[in-house]
């Protein structure tokens, strides 16, 4: 879990930070509150909610303001908290389950249908390595490029701009590209 929101840091820092990667640390602090006040499609509920039974307050509150909660004593806050921790751990439990299910469709949906026709855009996967910066914080995809001929199932022939040199690249480190090309 932990390297999978490390993964999820590492890719939010490399479309933020500046070239010289000097900037990263300055992007943390706005990327955990998003991250922890968003509602995750694999749970359906905030990872706040999901830890301590209630949603994060958010600057947004300071204006809009939050009802005040009625005093409880510690007793009724603790078995109140408990209960709604167990319910909420039954929840996520189950919304879990439906969604693997779900990414087990779309993946084996993907994986069957993967493809792309002559002349479409596409992105390239290619993490390169510049001296004196951090790799992580790299952008690992070039594009876009052009499909110029299918060589077989798994295999196509890209370009890059007219002149560019054509590259023979696995269809693994392709992504489709959906954005407009600048002239």
């Amino acid at each position: 879990m932990v390297e999978r929101f490390n993964q999820t840091l590492e890719r939010y820092l490399a479309k933020v930070v500046e070239k010289r990667q000097r900037d990263w640390d300055r992007h943390i602090q706005p990327f955990l509150l998003s991250y922890r006040s968003a509602v995750h499609e694999s749970k359906s509920v905030t990872p706040a909610f999901a830890n301590f039974g209630r949603e994060l307050r958010l600057p947004a509150d300071l204006i809009t303001g939050i009802p005040p909660e009625a005093p409880r004593s510690i007793t009724d806050y603790a078995n109140d908290l408990r209960n709604k921790m167990n319910d909420i751990y039954e929840h996520v439990r189950q919304t879990g389950q439906q969604t693997s299910e779900k990414m087990k469709t779309r993946y084996d949906r993907k994986m069957n249908n993967k493809g792309f026709d002559e002349g479409s855009l596409v992105w390239l996967h290619n993490p390169v390595r510049s001296k004196g910066k951090s790799p992580k914080l790299q952008a690992k995809w070039d594009g876009p490029y052009r499909i110029v001929t299918r060589i077989n199932d798994v295999t196509y022939r890209i370009q890059k701009g007219a002149r560019g040199t054509p590259k023979i690249v696995h269809v693994d480190r392709l992504a489709s590209y959906y954005g407009v090309i600048m002239s």
